[in-house]
């Protein structure tokens, strides 16, 4: 049955490490704004443990084996520090610093161990693929409207922006994906194969692909895919498969006609398809001169407020290829659900718009709009007059509207052979757009820029624009813990800048200073008491007296 686990540490007069450090390392110790004391404070402690209840029902995984928040927290503090998961165990079970973190102070506490990491991990992946919901983004974003809620941050104006991230994958050519996905997949069909055909599968069981793509040339190797196309599908034919990665590649890299398979033209090859037999889910894009195979990470954060900082409250990842568009009604809401507060106003790139998103009921401010700037300005300003200007001769023109809605100037240049240049509906929506933008004061245009900071923190421990994972799953626990690192250390920032050191509502003032004493002389009685209620110091303090 689930539990959940009690956050409170009883320790006794001799359980707490500070008493055997020298006064400077016992004071940085108990030293409430330290790092890992507002960890604790702030992310570990609150945790909310019933968002993982799903994973533990009756009769089928059983109660935890170790502490859930601790284990959330494991995966907040790898992110936050960069580090692999042995160096995470290593620090949990040595440094008393990450240990406090964890609220495991007294030293005879267990952290999880690396197998209980990992099988939680499994858990929530493997119930999110079932199910559609990630849990640990409940929980994230139940954690971000407790630290919402406690320094009173508003979610009235948020911002967003994506990255491209490339998964732990290798770059294979065509040739390469196809062989490799046929060598990861054959072995689960080999034993129902006769026997001709498993003798022709086994030379390129043997085959190095990525040696024979060094040594051919373009036809070659255009006919070599063509012959390795032939070997799946008499396979997939023998096994009746309806599914499966090895299908799903084939119907992606040929076309059967007549029972002829053919490679596709690679122009017709689909971005979103399968670029590497280990992450199926990552796919391919090109932004400008950037190239990657993974996915998009979309980052939604409150605006900076003078008496708040700014917090991250909502994560989205999906593959490569999907619009940026696509993320903005989904962000807005998962921003209202960590904040409780109703957005506003969205500040956004021009990626983000859309007819759909212009449409809902928050103030949208776009700062760029993609493609080429317009050659005509609309002006709309003078009542039901409505005047369109040639932005290259700077002619203004008094347009008429026509019976479908669309509005009509002379068409410019003596030379047209068209009496009339027209512009229909969507045009004009689009001429909107564009002026409504140019609108904007530069000082509501910069509140977007801030929010590549935060693009620039969640990818500051990848290597080469890639992360250490593969698998949508893996890549969204990752955005995820690397966001409420994040989301701490402003945190921790601002409580700097708001408590100087020593000022009386700081943690070094006298007022927690005097807390702290008398909360240490009550556990002190409280041991003394328990100490004389044993017989043998009863017994002891009798002979004593």
């Amino acid at each position: 049955m689930f539990r959940e686990t009690d956050i409170d540490t009883q320790m006794s007069l001799f359980d707490n490490p500070a008493d055997l450090m020298g006064k400077r390392a016992a004071k940085k110790y108990e030293d409430p704004k330290a790092w890992f004391n507002q960890f604790f404070g702030l992310v570990t402690s609150q945790i909310d443990e019933s968002v993982f209840k799903p994973l533990f029902k009756e009769g089928n995984m059983g109660a935890p084996t170790a502490s859930i928040r601790r284990l959330v927290a494991m995966s907040i503090l790898k992110e936050g520090f960069g580090c692999s998961d042995e160096d995470l165990i290593e620090k949990c079970d040595y440094d008393l610093l990450t240990r406090k973190a964890l609220g495991l102070v007294k030293m005879e506490d267990e952290a999880p161990s690396l197998d209980t990491y990992y099988l939680f991990r499994r858990r929530i992946c493997d119930y999110a693929d079932a199910t559609g919901e990630n849990l640990m983004e409940t929980c994230f974003s139940r954690l971000t409207g407790f630290q919402a809620a406690k320094f009173k941050i508003s979610g009235r104006a948020i911002r967003m922006d994506s990255k491209l991230i490339g998964s732990n994958i290798a770059w294979y050519s065509r040739y390469e994906l196809v062989h490799k996905t046929f060598l990861q997949e054959i072995g689960q069909y080999m034993s129902r194969l006769n026997p001709a055909l498993r003798k022709k599968v086994q030379p390129w069981l043997e085959e190095n692909a990525k040696q024979t793509v060094y040594k051919s040339n373009s036809e070659t190797i255009l006919q070599r895919l063509g012959e390795l196309g032939c070997i799946i599908y008499a396979v997939l034919v023998r096994v009746k498969a309806k599914d499966g990665l090895l299908k799903q590649v084939f119907e992606q890299q040929y076309i059967v006609e007549h029972g002829q398979v053919t490679p596709r033209d690679k122009k017709t090859i689909a971005a979103n398809s399968v670029q590497n037999p280990n992450d199926p889910e990552a796919e391919y894009r090109q932004k400008g001169q950037q190239r990657v195979k993974g996915y998009s990470v979309n980052i939604t954060e409150t605006t900076d407020q003078d008496d708040a900082p700014g917090l991250i409250t909502g994560v989205q990842v999906e593959g490569a290829t999907a619009a940026d568009n696509a993320f903005y009604e989904t962000a807005i809401a998962k921003s209202e659900a960590a904040t409780g507060t109703k957005v506003d106003t969205v500040y956004s790139d021009g990626a983000y718009q859309s007819a759909d998103n212009r449409a809902l009921s928050v103030n949208g401010v776009f700062t760029g709009i993609q493609g080429h700037h317009g050659k005509y300005a609309l002006d709309e300003s003078d009542g039901d007059t409505v005047r369109i200007t040639d932005t290259r001769t700077g002619e203004v023109y008094e347009a008429k509207r026509t019976r479908s809605g669309a509005l009509r100037i002379p068409y410019p240049g003596d030379r047209s052979k068209y009496k009339w240049r027209y512009f229909l509906p969507k045009q004009l929506e689009s001429m909107r757009s564009r002026k409504r933008m140019d609108d904007i004061p530069q000082t509501e245009k910069n509140k977007r820029n801030n929010v590549e900071a935060s693009i620039f923190q969640l990818c500051f421990h990848t290597r080469n624009n890639k992360t250490r994972y593969r698998g949508k799953r893996k890549h969204e626990l990752w955005a995820l813990a690397r966001c409420s690192w994040i989301n701490l250390r402003r945190l921790i920032l601002f409580q700097g800048q708001m408590a100087p050191e020593g000022g009386i509502g700081s943690p070094n003032g006298p007022v927690q200073a005097i807390s702290a004493y008398l909360k240490a002389l009550s556990q002190a009685l409280a041991h003394l008491k328990l100490c004389l209620q044993t017989p043998a110091t009863a017994c002891l303090w009798a002979l004593a007296g």
